[in-house]
C-alpha cells in the first residue's frame, strides 16, 4: 500500500513538475512595452528677450509622449527602441542655443546670439542591439552596443528624464538656452547620437558595480549619418562607492565642420571631460543629490573653454498609507552655473528651481516649481516665473 501511495504520488507531481521547469525557462524572443507622457505649463516675464526667440510668456506643450519597447533576442542579446513624440502641433519644433557677451570695454549694451535649427516633433530616441560577450553568472560582464544612444557624458544628461526631480536639465522651454546643459549639448556633448560602444559592468557586492565605457560615434547627433569621415570618442567610468554614493568621470572629443575664413575645415574637434556624484536613487524614499563640474571647448573654430557646475538635490518623504491617493511628496532644489568663454568676465548665467513634487501614486506625479534666470552682464533682465509637470509612467 505505501509503495503504491508512493507511485501516485510521484505521477501526481510530475506534471507539476514539469510545468514549473518550463515556466522558469525563458522564452525568446520576450518584449516588453512601456512608455511615459509628460505634460508641461509655463509662466515667464521673457518680453525682454521676445526678439530672440525665447518664446511666449505661457505655454502648455507635451514634453514627451514616448513608447519603449525593451526586450530579449536570445540569452545574450537585447534591444531597446524609444521613439518620441513631443513639441506640440508646430510644423516643426526649434532647438536654440545662445551665447552671451559681457558689457563692452568703451559701454554699450551686451548681446545674446542665438542659433536656432529645425528639428521635427516625431523623433527616434535610443534604438540599439545590446551583446553579452561573457556568461550571466561571471562577476564581470562585457556588452558590445551597436545603433543610437545616449554619448557617454555627464551624469545629469544620463539620468532618465522618467522621473527627474528637477522637471528639465538644462534652461526649458522659456527661458534662454544657457545652462550647462545647453552649452555642452551645443558644443556636441550631449544627447543621442549613432555608433557602437564597448561596456565592462564588475559586481563589487549584490548591488555595487565599476562601469567602465568607450564608444565612437558618428558626432552628428541623432539620427545623422556621418558627413565628415570622422568619428567622435568618448569614454565613462563610475564607481559605487557605498550602496549610496556613485562617483564618476567622462571624456569625450567631439569632431565637427566649421568654417574657417569661408573654408570648411573637416578635421575640426573639440574635446570635454567632466566629474560628478550622486547620493540615494532618483524616486527612492529619502534623500538624493546630484553635482557635477563640466569644463571643455565650444563648436566654434575659437575653441572658447566653456564650464558648467550644476547640483540637484530632493528628499522623497513617503506617506504612511501608500494605497492613498497621496503617495509621496518631493521638495527639490537645483542650481545650476554656465560660463560659455572662461577667458571673458561678465558672460556668465544661472538658473536656479526651488519646487515640489507630489506623487499619486509611484507611477503618477505632478511638480511644480519656481525658476529664476540671471545674467552677470549688466542691462540683462531676469526672467523668473512658474514651470509646472504633470506625468505618468505605465
Amino acid at each position: 500500500m505505501h509503495a503504491l501511495a508512493r507511485g501516485t504520488l510521484a505521477v501526481t507531481l510530475l506534471p507539476v513538475a514539469l510545468a514549473s521547469r518550463a515556466a522558469a525557462q525563458a522564452s525568446y524572443p520576450n518584449v516588453k512595452v512601456t512608455g511615459r507622457l509628460q505634460e508641461q505649463i509655463y509662466y515667464f516675464d521673457n518680453d525682454f528677450y521676445a526678439p530672440l526667440g525665447v518664446g511666449p510668456n505661457s505655454n502648455i506643450f507635451i514634453r514627451r509622449a514616448r513608447i519603449e519597447a525593451r526586450g530579449e533576442i536570445s540569452e545574450n542579446i537585447s534591444i531597446y527602441i524609444q521613439p518620441s513624440f513631443e513639441g506640440g502641433r508646430n510644423l516643426s519644433s526649434v532647438t536654440t542655443t545662445c551665447t552671451s557677451s559681457p558689457v563692452p570695454a568703451g559701454g554699450g549694451t551686451p548681446t545674446i546670439t542665438c542659433r536656432t535649427t529645425g528639428r521635427s516633433g516625431l523623433r527616434l530616441r535610443d534604438a540599439y542591439i545590446d551583446v553579452r560577450l561573457t556568461k550571466a553568472v561571471d562577476k564581470s560582464a562585457i556588452y558590445f552596443r551597436a545603433g543610437q544612444e545616449k554619448r557617454p557624458f555627464s551624469r545629469y544628461e544620463l539620468t532618465s528624464s522618467t522621473n527627474l526631480p528637477s522637471i528639465e536639465r538644462g534652461a526649458g522651454q522659456g527661458l534662454l538656452p544657457l545652462a550647462s546643459n545647453d552649452l555642452f549639448g551645443g558644443a556636441g556633448f550631449l544627447s543621442h547620437d549613432v555608433g557602437a560602444s564597448m561596456r565592462l559592468e564588475h559586481k563589487l557586492d549584490q548591488v555595487r558595480l565599476i562601469t567602465v565605457k568607450f564608444g565612437a560615434y558618428n558626432g552628428q547627433g541623432e539620427s545623422l549619418n556621418d558627413t565628415n569621415n570622422k568619428k567622435s570618442f568618448g569614454a565613462r567610468a563610475t564607481a559605487a562607492v557605498t550602496q549610496k554614493i556613485d562617483v564618476g568621470a567622462s571624456w569625450f572629443t567631439h569632431d565637427g565642420i566649421v568654417t574657417v575664413d569661408d573654408i570648411p575645415d573637416s578635421s575640426f574637434t573639440n574635446t570635454a571631460f567632466d566629474v560628478d556624484a550622486q547620493y540615494g536613487k532618483v524616486g527612492d524614499e529619502g534623500l538624493y543629490v546630484l553635482a557635477e563640474y563640466l569644463e571643455g571647448d565650444n563648436a566654434s573654430a575659437a575653441k572658447l573653454r566653456m564650464r558648467g557646475m550644476q547640483g540637484l538635490a530632493a528628499y522623497n518623504f513617503r506617506t504612511s498609507s501608500p494605497t492613498a491617493w497621496l503617495y509621496a511628496f518631493e521638495p527639490f532644489a537645483r542650481l545650476d552655473l554656465a560660463d560659455p568663454d572662461t577667458d571673458t568676465d561678465d558672460d556668465g548665467a544661472a538658473v536656479f528651481t526651488a519646487g515640489i513634487g507630489i506623487y499619486m501614486s509611484s507611477k503618477a506625479w505632478f511638480r511644480i516649481a519656481y525658476e529664476r534666470q540671471s545674467f552677470q552682464a549688466e542691462g540683462l533682465e531676469d526672467i523668473s516665473g512658474v514651470r509646472s509637470m504633470l506625468a505618468v509612467n505605465f
